[in-house]
């Protein structure tokens, strides 16, 4: 993926709104309903089709597939790895506290489908064309722009860990490690097509106030995750890879979240991808973009902050998200600040807190508000 040379590009963070039908038939997977495999497939190129056309219709530069193929972004691995078993269970300390908000959030249809079962046995790849067929439907959706002016997310160990609680492997070690190997022919399979690959990793900072098996001190388990991710994408292009960091895309109080200050640094001296993608926009993490100030951004690295809201109906003024990447690139310079979103759309089927056509509002306004920036940088 390229620095920016005359002006700011824009981009997101993968997930987009599925279409209904392409929703309903993801619900009837994850439900082990019969599903005509064949319709799936014909409907998921066709959304891929769909959703990139959008995408460059709105201005976007680096685009992606919507994650059309998958129940979620980290949980698609359920249908594509063996070793799960029973539905396992998640604890968060800020949803804990407002139980009727966390009632409501997971009564409807899309919260009841976050499935997120335990690890009962060995993670092995069992379905070795599942990310072809994501990247033939993502170069033909394309068609003559670059793979560079792309990308296809994929979960990371860590998050794998963060999901799908342990109740087979030995140590947190001995599970990385296996989710490492498993993961690795999905990443090399991305970068081989020519397309930038996305490490989704809000394990990074959520393990701090979330858990599915026990706590864990993050200045512990922060190494620990990027070792296994830098094991799992070893010899691969640092520049094709872009790690996204988060908090958790749902519309809770957040007022747990750990401090990006208190982890930013030990993630940027370890991982080895040269782009960096985070929560700049919401109101927990906005004022955050100070902390770029006390750190030294290594020449190896440049930042995607998320400069619009992704739980919120409202859309940003195109001032507001200009003055958003302003700051950001006085602070690293304008060549190392690419444009984004705190997060995706819809990270999991039918689980969002928007109106899908407030997406498409919302990425125009990423767009036009990258402009002004870039007017007033160059």
């Amino acid at each position: 993926m390229k620095r920016n040379t005359n002006h700011i590009q824009t981009t997101h963070v993968g997930s987009l709104p599925r279409p209904d039908d392409l929703t309903q038939l993801m619900y009837d997977v994850i439900d082990k309903k019969p599903v005509d495999q064949s319709l799936l497939a014909k409907r998921v190129a066709k959304a891929v089709h769909e959703v990139v056309n959008k995408q460059r219709a709105a201005g976007v530069d680096i685009v992606s597939d919507g994650e059309m193929s998958k129940t979620g972004f980290s949980n698609y691995v359920v249908q594509r790895f063996s070793g799960f078993g029973e539905r396992g269970q998640m604890t968060l300390d800020d949803m804990a506290e407002v139980p009727l908000l966390a009632g409501k959030m997971f009564s409807e249809e899309g919260g009841q489908h976050v499935v997120m079962p335990v690890v009962d046995g060995p993670i092995e790849l069992r379905d070795r064309e599942a990310v072809k067929i994501d990247i033939a439907n993502l170069k033909t959706a394309i068609g003559s722009l670059s793979p560079d002016d792309a990308f296809i997310p994929a979960v990371t160990p860590g998050q794998m860990l963060f999901n799908f609680a342990n109740r087979y492997y030995p140590s947190r070690e001995a599970y990385l490690e296996a989710a490492a190997n498993a993961l690795r022919p999905e990443y090399q399979a991305i970068i081989d097509a020519g397309f930038n690959l996305q490490l989704d990793s809000p394990d990074l900072a959520m393990h701090h106030h979330g858990s599915t098996d026990g706590p864990i001190e993050l200045k512990n388990y922060i190494p620990l995750s990027i070792e296994a991710l830098n094991h799992a994408t070893r010899g691969l292009p640092p520049e094709k890879m872009r790690l996204h960091l988060c908090w958790g895309n749902y519309a809770g109080p957040h007022h747990h979240d750990v401090a990006l200050g208190d982890i930013i640094e030990a993630i940027i001296k370890t991982t080895t991808a040269s782009f960096i993608s985070f929560v700049a926009a919401n109101p927990r993490h906005e004022h955050e973009f100070e902390v770029w100030k006390e750190i030294k951004l290594p020449d190896d690295k440049a930042i995607i902050p998320g400069v619009i809201d992704t739980i919120t109906n409202t859309v940003e003024h195109p001032l507001l998200v200009a003055q958003r990447l302003e700051r950001f690139a006085n602070i690293v310079g304008k060549e190392n600040v690419i444009a984004g979103t705190d997060c995706g759309f819809s990270t999991f089927v039918g689980f969002q807190s928007m109106d899908s056509n407030v997406t498409w509002l919302k990425l125009e306004s990423l767009v036009r508000g990258a402009r002004i920036a870039t007017q007033r940088l160059w």
